[in-house]
């Protein structure tokens, strides 16, 4: 498995360590990947600009990637990360077959939330870089009304360090970078539904407050998920849908 050593940047206290990526690129700061980790975030985000509780002990981390592949497989980045973590993870405890990935980066073990993925990009002329926020809970987990939480120490026996997680982290995730600059996406995307919470199975999704209930059919090479709705297949990309569980 191909290993690129990692540059990580860690800081005690940060607003953010997606922001602070921003920041080195906006600066020109970095040109290689880069992981910047914080014991602590006084601003963390999750996706759909939701607060992201940044308990110390847990892992926050970013990676802030260069994009030296085709932006038209920018989405399957969703992908790899979300494999990536699930993996690292995997790793770490005996009863895998609880992990899984919902749609489209939230990692659940037995049905609650222990990791949370944010992505952004930063796309211009001169600057082409994604930046893959990842949050794992591991000392805590925070209580979040109408969704379980777990974190990584009430599963396993034995306590893990940051760093060795981000270089778990790290090894996956250029592993399965790799097979995007090949062509492998259709693989990818395979895999990941065979990893994936209610893939063939009944969903209830969330559009615009409205509730509707579906089966979770497919991915496309876009990284869309579609759902069978009373036998109509709706298409749908991050952001535009949320599920209960």
């Amino acid at each position: 498995m191909d290993n690129l050593e990692p540059k990580i940047i860690h800081f005690e206290e940060l607003d953010s360590t997606n922001t602070e990526c921003k920041r080195l690129i906006e600066a020109n700061a970095i040109e290689d990947p880069v992981w910047v980790q914080a014991d602590y975030q006084t601003a963390g985000r999750g996706r759909n600009e939701k607060e992201w509780l940044s308990d110390t002990g847990n892992l926050l981390t970013s990676l802030a990637l260069p994009i030296e592949f085709p932006l038209s497989k920018l989405p399957l980045i969703s992908c790899i990360s979300s494999l990536s973590v699930y993996e690292c993870i995997s790793e770490l405890i005996e009863e895998k077959e609880l992990l899984q990935i919902k749609w489209p980066n939230d990692i659940l073990y037995n049905n609650a939330k222990i990791s949370g993925i944010l992505i952004e990009n930063t796309l211009t002329a001169r600057k082409q870089f994604s930046i893959i926020g990842i949050g794992i809970n591991i000392t805590s987990s925070p209580n979040i009304q109408n969704f379980k939480t777990t974190y990584l120490n009430s599963i396993i026996s034995k306590s893990v360090g940051l760093n060795n997680i981000i270089h778990i982290l790290n090894k996956y995730f250029f592993y399965y970078l790799n097979m995007i600059k090949l062509n492998k996406h259709r693989d990818l995307i395979e895999l990941y539904k065979k990893y994936s919470w209610r893939y063939n199975g009944q969903i209830t999704l969330v559009i615009n407050s409205k509730e509707f209930t579906g089966t979770f059919v497919d991915i496309t090479d876009d990284f869309e998920i579609l759902i069978n709705t009373d036998n109509n297949v709706m298409k749908f990309s991050a952001g535009e849908i949320s599920f209960r569980y």
